[in-house]
């Protein structure tokens, strides 16, 4: 069985590319997200699993889904539809 390496939530998140915050922002705003066999704490550090960081990278949108998410729900509520 492979052993899991783990990071603190800022290293993790460089080595998603992302905001040394990205994933105590993440953790915050969808906890549902983070498992608990994936994190851990210790003391005040948070620690994440090179699963959980596979985790996190395979279940949320990439930048500009969520910028066409916007464009599309305001196109559907006006009911502007384009010929």
């Amino acid at each position: 069985m492979k052993e899991n390496n783990w990071y603190t939530f800022s290293e993790g998140s460089k080595k998603l590319g992302k905001s040394h915050s990205y994933l105590y922002k993440s953790m915050k705003d969808r906890p549902e997200l983070f498992k608990s066999t994936m994190i851990q704490k210790q003391g005040r550090i948070w620690l994440i699993s090179d699963e959980g960081l596979n985790h996190i990278k395979k279940n949320t949108k990439k930048e500009g889904d969520h910028l066409r998410e916007i464009t599309l729900n305001v196109v559907y509520k006006t009911n502007y539809h384009f010929v």
